[in-house]
């Protein structure tokens, strides 16, 4: 993979991290079996190395995920338009990897846990997920373990 082309911008790779945590969604990008892209906004959430999605259990995704393990996950944060000046204010950060299928009942329920706790910080699961949201037994779980983190940065040489 080339490297960044404009490398002022470039983020550290805890900065990096530290916006994919923020983020609130962003973009899977996956090869379909004819070669075509395909990127799809999910919600998700950051546990060590793992970005963990909830999807059906079936669609394109999942079909080109198991035709071609390697993805992409793309988000941005703090995007602001700065009108005349004919640029943004952002930051992104960009997550390459593998994904898979989560298939064991603990990771799947942890990972939902997870995605809960972000989305919806005052939800009380002590009940359980399921008396929070029903039956989950149609609600697949995706892992991407990431094997490389970058960011980039607008925000430092665009404020006015």
């Amino acid at each position: 993979m080339r490297g960044m082309r404009n490398g002022k911008r470039k983020t550290t790779y805890a900065q990096a991290r530290d916006i994919l945590e923020r983020g609130q969604y962003g973009v899977l990008s996956c090869i379909c079996d004819d070669g075509l892209p395909y990127g799809v906004p999910l919600s998700y959430a950051l546990s060590g190395n793992s970005l963990y999605f909830h999807c059906a259990p079936e669609g394109q995704k999942l079909d080109n995920i198991m035709h071609d393990s390697r993805v992409c996950f793309t988000v941005v944060t703090e995007g602001e338009n700065l009108g005349e000046k004919l640029t943004m204010r952002y930051e992104s950060a960009m997550a390459f990897g593998t994904a898979r299928m989560v298939h064991g009942e603990d990771e799947r329920r942890a990972a939902l846990e997870l995605l809960c706790r972000k989305y919806v910080p005052t939800l009380d699961l002590s009940q359980g997920l399921d008396s929070v949201c029903g039956n989950l037994i149609h609600t697949a779980v995706l892992r991407m373990d990431v094997e490389y983190i970058s960011g980039k940065t607008s925000a430092r040489q665009s404020q006015p």
